[in-house]
């Protein structure tokens, strides 16, 4: 008797989209600075024959710059904390499944929806203000940082 896996994340407006696929990239590059050690030994240098599919599936995907990262960053502090941590959960691979950390944290699939979508929502308002106010010639993260934000 299993239960039926419930949906945690909210269905994505066509405006959010890019938010959503900002946030993807957000959390590759996140996950991009650990890797995984490996055994030392023979055993562990094995591989396969046809490696040929592995190989393909670490071609690197499209990730953020250091200065895209921040201003990411930037954002997600503007969102609010309850919201902040379902985005981390769901964008941000850890080695924990999204549900479990749901669990643990107590919150119910279809509070996390809500969360979710008014998480992106909060985050790309945000990210949207700063990108604008960027683009006028000065670096918003920068000034925040010198206190001239």
């Amino acid at each position: 008797m299993s239960k039926e896996r419930l949906q945690i994340y909210a269905e994505i407006p066509s405006d959010l989209q890019q938010a959503d696929q900002l946030l993807h990239r957000y959390g590759r590059w996140a996950m991009d600075r650990w890797r995984a050690a490996r055994c030392g030994s023979a055993e562990g240098r094995y591989r396969a024959p046809g490696g040929e599919a592995l190989e393909a599936r670490r071609l690197p995907l499209e990730s953020l710059t250091g200065d895209d990262a921040m201003q990411v960053q930037e954002a997600m502090k503007a969102v609010g904390e309850l919201e902040r941590q379902v985005l981390t959960i769901l964008y941000v691979p850890q080695r924990l499944p999204s549900q479990a950390q749901l669990r643990m944290q107590r919150i119910p699939p279809q509070l996390s929806q809500v969360r979710h979508l008014a998480g992106l929502r909060a985050f790309w308002s945000h990210h949207s203000a700063l990108t604008r106010r960027g683009r006028g010639g000065v670096d918003v993260c920068v000034a925040c940082r010198r206190g001239l934000g």
